[in-house]
């Protein structure tokens, strides 16, 4: 079973050791606020109040171990680089560090490190859907890549995925559909499902393919 150590319990981290543990991992929260720690005592397989810029503390406390540590220390961008050191120290392999600016980010990438950004992140995703009446939630996958959640194009209704071969003649692949009428899911749905009106996919691809196949909704619709 993997472990993982979450350093700072404020929302983010706390957001994240949740999720963890109800994703059946064991999970190693450390805050120097004894308050934050007791209230999370139970809900994760160990809460320690501790200095986590210290290696011998990490270590004493089965850092060392994890297969992955977040660091979640708020706008405390000392405090993270010095944990950083700590958990390299410890030779934790893969760090996670949530940042509250573009110069925290600045000052961690030469670290080597993998940089969350959720206010910028949560900001371009909201601005794109809102750019688009035809997106409804926007997830990048690097710079040109990524899934979004559409509604079907009219010519799509009353064709199966194989007929409109999707991956060869747009560039993207549909990996779900959810029925808006009967609540239901049809994940990874197979080349004979035909599309309804009452659907919603969630495709996967180049976002200027998905934007040009979108641009192309838009017009019809219009017409």
């Amino acid at each position: 079973m993997k472990r993982f150590a979450v350093i700072g319990l404020g929302a983010f981290g706390s957001w994240v050791a949740r999720a963890l543990t109800r994703s059946g991992f064991d999970v190693i929260s450390i805050d120097m606020d004894g308050d934050r720690v007791d209230r999370f005592a139970h809900e994760v397989a160990r809460a320690v109040v501790a200095d986590a810029t210290d290696p011998l503390v990490l270590r004493k406390n089965g850092v060392a171990e994890v297969d992955a540590a977040v660091v979640s220390t708020g706008d405390d961008l000392a405090a993270s680089i010095l944990t950083v050191l700590a958990l390299k120290e410890a030779h934790v392999a893969r760090i996670v560090v949530k940042v509250p600016s573009p110069e925290a980010v600045r000052a961690l990438e030469r670290f080597d490190v993998e940089i969350v950004f959720p206010d910028k992140e949560a900001a371009e995703r909201l601005a794109y859907t809102l750019a688009s009446s035809s997106v409804l939630e926007y997830i990048p996958l690097g710079k040109t890549h990524s899934i979004q959640e559409i509604g079907v194009p009219y010519n799509w209704i009353g064709r199966s995925l194989r007929d409109l071969a999707l991956p060869t003649n747009e560039g993207i692949q549909v990996v779900a559909l959810y029925d808006a009428l009967n609540g239901t899911w049809d994940a990874v749905p197979s080349a004979d499902r035909v599309i309804t009106d009452s659907d919603v996919a969630i495709v996967a691809g180049g976002t200027a393919r998905i934007e040009q196949l979108l641009r192309r909704k838009v017009k019809a619709d219009e017409e």
